[in-house]
């Protein structure tokens, strides 16, 4: 037998914690109860959250969500910060919002399913699970592959079809009245660019596009999507007078055709849109093809800009999770998480009293792996292995030793660059890949030690949010959607480790700490260093597309052990 409680359910030191039994013995319904001791947990759990216990013959084991250590409850009237237990900050979050729940609306093949799969990182054809020409708007669709977000598909409007404009409209406003967890979040209107003289509104998509322009449809963010841009661009090329390109670079052609194409959208697309529907309803020109992930990422800052707007902050954290486009709003979103609870306090923090140092890790590594949401089905980034690698790579990196400028990022190179060279080498034929941090050896003493602030440990924690943060960034160039590997993973440790952005890192973070002489001060001035440092080697969506072209594919199989 198995029961799964959600949220899980918190039990505070000093509580009673029973297990009952019921049975029938010789016909007749009888119980027993089996008590836990709480006292007992934390010293019995096991790498992977498991406490167990044997009663005649029967074998119970309890799989315990999160951190195990627990507090006192708090006498009512008391205003402190303690929490009854270290929670990741996206245990709150994905209680009120687990889910990005967008509608998109197309006609049949203007593209809706390789933007589908493209922006959230799947592989089937999501808006194809129905015969040409259907959809069931109320049908959910939860991919295997990412549970962050529910899908709802609407075929697009035809001429003369006023009953699809209907449902769509009675759809979005049963949903208004709904919880946020139910709510719709954002539309996602779909067109191909016509060709020259080709009509873009059809009368059915004018009325959608009325509603909204009056606020039928409340506050829903609707944003126009005009699909095919590769397609788009190159019927421009073609129509190009080839006498213009005499004597032009390579990058001048570029920049001719892009200037063209951007005229013609103006024409057919932009100006009868903006005419018609006004400047509250935004637009995006996005291309599935893998040279144009910017265009993506546009379309989804786009989203996550208005669903914050007008829906709620939950709801835009969570398509920021779901999206597997940008990184930069991954970044974004963990930035968003962190200055809720821990990242604002780490200098002050009162769930961080009187614990081990490795218990508060777990809580940022925790939040910071939820945000980028990887395909992981095997939950490598959340296991003891990784986690041990991480804090002995913030160890191998020496932070609070003296600065070491070998370590100093060249001026002038970007982090691209700095990854770019070693990625190519390191991901080349499946030999296996050698870490200086060896995640099997015993974890770095300083996180059993029982977190006392200081500027040591203030760097520390500094050093573990930032370096995990930008070795899934590069992760996400690798794994570019695929299922991750250990591999793969031990793929973008190396390139970090290797590169001179870590010695850069921890470089500035030193600097800082030398700085640091108010501790009132620490806590704005840590958050503000913690961004900054995020910031600064953050990988523009236009550059993912140059990079992934740079380094062979990384053969995750087989895989290879830790």
């Amino acid at each position: 037998m198995r029961q799964t409680f959600y949220p899980p359910i918190k039990i505070p030191l000093g509580d009673t914690f029973s297990l009952r039994l019921r049975y029938k013995k010789r016909f007749r319904k009888s119980h027993e109860d089996i008590h836990f001791d709480l006292d007992e947990i934390p010293r019995t759990s096991d790498a992977r959250q498991e406490y167990r216990k044997s009663h005649d013959n029967i074998k119970i084991v309890v799989i315990l969500a999160g951190n195990t250590i627990t507090e006192h409850v708090e006498q009512p009237g008391s205003t402190s910060d303690t929490t009854l237990e270290l929670q990741p900050t996206t245990d709150e979050i994905v209680q009120i919002c687990p889910r990005f729940r967008i509608l998109v609306i197309g006609k049949t093949g203007v593209g809706k399913s390789s933007l589908i799969n493209r922006a959230f990182g799947v592989h089937e054809a999501i808006a194809s699970t129905h015969k040409p020409g259907e959809a069931d708007i109320d049908h959910e669709f939860i991919s295997p592959q990412n549970d962050r977000f529910v899908l709802h598909d609407s075929k697009g409007f035809e001429p003369g079809d006023e009953g699809n404009v209907n449902i769509v409209q009675g759809f979005i406003e049963r949903r208004r009245e709904m919880s946020l967890e139910d709510q719709l979040h954002a539309v996602w209107l779909c067109f191909e660019i016509p060709r020259a003289g080709g009509r873009l509104l059809e009368t059915g998509t004018e009325e959608f596009l009325a509603l909204k322009r009056s606020g039928k449809l409340g506050n829903i963010p609707v944003v126009v999507v005009f699909t095919k841009y590769d397609r788009f661009i190159n019927r421009v090329n073609r129509t190009l007078n080839e006498s213009s390109l005499v004597g032009l670079s390579s990058n001048a052609v570029k920049e001719l055709i892009k200037n063209t194409a951007d005229a013609e959208l103006k024409k057919i697309c932009i100006g009868p849109l903006e005419e018609f529907a006004g400047s509250d309803v935004p637009h995006a020109t996005v291309s599935t093809n893998k040279g144009h992930a910017e265009t993506l990422a546009r379309l989804i800052q786009i989203t996550e800009e208005r669903v914050y707007k007008h829906v709620a902050a939950e709801a835009s954290v969570m398509t920021s999770m779901a999206q597997r486009v940008d990184p930069g709003l991954k970044i974004k979103a963990s930035i968003e998480v962190g200055k809720r609870r821990y990242w604002k306090a780490l200098a002050s923090c009162a769930a961080f009293q009187d614990r081990r140092t490795s218990d508060c890790l777990y809580v940022l590594h925790t939040d910071i792996v939820r945000v980028w949401n990887f395909h992981d089905p095997h939950g490598y980034l959340c296991s003891h292995e990784f986690r041990t690698m991480v804090v002995n790579m913030v160890d191998k990196l020496d932070v609070g030793s003296p600065i070491n400028p070998d370590r100093t990022m060249a001026a002038g190179l970007s982090t691209v660059g700095a990854v770019a060279g070693i990625l190519a080498v390191l991901a080349g034929p499946a030999a296996p890949i050698v870490l200086p941090i060896v995640a099997s050896v015993v974890i770095a003493k300083w996180a059993y030690d029982v977190y006392k602030l200081s500027g040591v440990v203030l760097q520390r924690f500094i050093a573990y949010i930032v370096d995990l943060t930008l070795v899934l960034q590069i992760l996400h160039l690798v794994s570019d959607g695929q299922e991750l590997s250990r591999r793969v993973i031990k793929l973008a440790v190396a390139a970090y480790y290797k590169s001179p952005i870590g010695g850069d890192v921890h470089n500035r973070i030193q600097e800082y700490g030398r700085t640091l002489t108010l501790l009132e001060r620490a806590d704005r001035d840590t958050l503000r260093k913690i961004i900054e440092l995020m910031e600064l080697y953050r990988i523009d969506a236009k550059e993912i597309s140059d990079v992934r072209a740079q380094i062979p594919t990384v053969d995750s199989i087989p895989d290879e052990p830790w």
